[in-house]
């Protein structure tokens, strides 16, 4: 999977609570790891349906109540489904890309305190989008979110 086509993942989901926390994870609570490292999220993927080929993306960590928390497979699918926290794609090669790629395209993300402040992805990157004008992504110079999984 390329960086666009996980740019435009993101975006057409960016209303979802998970993504919101992945565009925006350098304004949240961390969760530490037993690595010494932190996590603002964390995604993993399974089949929806044990009768459909539809496959979903969702997260593991969650920010509940103003702390963040590490959710349990089980927990965590029944969590996604019953608040429609997932992305779903057409087969288990995207979905399990873009739940370890995702990450490698977070320095394009930056939150800016002001929105008229924003500064758009670059347009070499818009141009192959299809996600049309009306998108906000941010991108910032070599900036990094510092989480892992």
């Amino acid at each position: 999977m390329n960086q666009l086509r996980i740019l435009e993942i993101i975006n057409k989901n960016k209303k979802k609570n998970f993504v919101s926390r992945i565009l925006n994870a350098k304004d949240l609570p961390t969760l530490p790891n037993r690595d010494g490292s932190s996590s603002t999220h964390g995604l993993v993927w399974r089949a929806k349906d044990t009768f459909k080929d539809v496959f979903i993306v969702y997260p593991t960590v969650v920010l509940a109540e103003g702390e963040m928390m590490r959710l349990g497979p089980k927990t965590a699918f029944s969590r996604a489904v019953e608040y429609g926290d997932f992305i779903e794609f057409d087969n288990w090669q995207d979905a399990d890309e873009f739940s370890k790629e995702y990450k490698k395209f977070t320095p394009f993300f930056v939150r800016t305190d002001r929105e008229d402040n924003d500064r758009p992805l670059p347009p070499s990157i818009w141009k192959n989008l299809n996600t049309g004008p009306g998108a906000s992504f941010n991108t910032g110079d070599n900036e990094s979110f510092g989480d892992s999984w």
